[in-house]
């Protein structure tokens, strides 16, 4: 169940972007490195979906919280509940030449949900079948399940754990593999997470 709301609050987050025009708030606001970062992120989420359904567009609109160095944070408003979401994406991606669509990480704060934080990551092409991922930083590895394009800490794992390590680390390499057998590496910088993190947590408290 939380693998199939998982994939479906992240293309419901995507869409809002879209349709809100939060992704120009972005570039109008933000520092030329972010604009970097975010540019290409915004330009596919615009193109992920025509229309906006009808359940859609009674939601309330993304807003914009801040940027913190590499990290983005918003917040909208899902089903009458207030929810943050943080995300970012990769200073670096290996092999390059590699055909992919957008790459990013995002952490979800949903504070009446049963798992009120987690950390997804969208690696812009499906995965191999029942494959999994790994999230390095620093000494700590963390396994991600996957399903099609998302990977995400697995039942009975722990984003708790992740996060404390995304907070007290510099970067995170993420390896997965893709239903092509490629193996690719995607390193974000973690600059800025726990001020992110921490305004998600006040916003959506």
């Amino acid at each position: 169940m939380r693998k199939k709301q998982q994939v479906e609050w992240m293309f419901q987050f995507e869409e809002k972007l879209k349709v809100s025009g939060v992704e120009k708030m972005a570039l109008a606001r933000y520092p030329l490195r972010m604009y970097r970062l975010t540019a290409s992120l915004f330009l596919t989420l615009s193109l992920l979906l025509s229309l906006s359904g009808q359940a859609a567009a009674q939601q309330a609109e993304p807003r914009a919280l801040g940027t913190f160095n590499d990290w983005l944070a918003y917040s909208w408003v899902e089903n009458d509940n207030k929810v943050c979401y943080m995300l970012s994406r990769p200073l670096k991606s290996t092999p390059q030449g590699v055909k992919r669509g957008d790459i990013y990480v995002m952490v979800a704060y949903r504070p009446k949900s049963k798992s009120k934080e987690e950390v997804s990551h969208v690696a812009g092409y499906p995965y191999q079948d029942k494959s999994t991922v790994e999230a390095l930083i620093g000494s700590n590895k963390f396994l991600l399940a996957t399903n099609n394009e998302v990977a995400w800490v697995p039942e009975g794992g722990s984003d708790e754990k992740l996060i404390s390590a995304m907070r007290s680390g510099s970067k995170m390499i993420v390896k997965g593999t893709s239903s092509r057998g490629t193996l690719t590496v995607d390193t974000y910088s973690l600059q800025g997470f726990t001020a992110a993190y921490k305004q998600i947590r006040k916003s959506c408290t």
